[in-house]
């Protein structure tokens, strides 16, 4: 009976100390992309997803309005010129509101 109690302490606490080890801080990575065209008028910043930052797939994420993440394809990608296109229109509405 007591070896028992004692195997699960020492289990116990085995997955205690691996619980803190991995804390809530889990990325916010887009797991795939779609092909799917983002219209302007929802679009309202993005990010650039890269396997640097933990990410399983490179991605452009884009932020609409209502603060959704759509997630696609990366700028790089020759197949997509439209993603190119939509972070040029982004990043000059911006500067133009940000007076520069």
């Amino acid at each position: 009976m007591t070896n028992a109690v004692v195997a699960l302490l020492v289990f116990t606490v085995l997955l205690w100390n691996n619980a803190q080890a991995f804390p809530n801080s889990a990325a916010d990575c887009c797991l795939s992309t779609s092909e799917t065209l983002v219209p302007r008028r929802i679009a309202e910043s993005y990010l650039i997803q890269t396997l640097d930052s933990g990410c399983p797939i490179p991605a452009t994420v884009f932020i609409t309005r209502r603060n959704k993440r759509l997630c696609s394809p990366p700028a790089s990608n020759q197949g997509f010129p439209w993603v190119m296109k939509l972070i040029e229109y982004l990043d000059n509405r911006n500067n133009k509101s940000k007076g520069a």
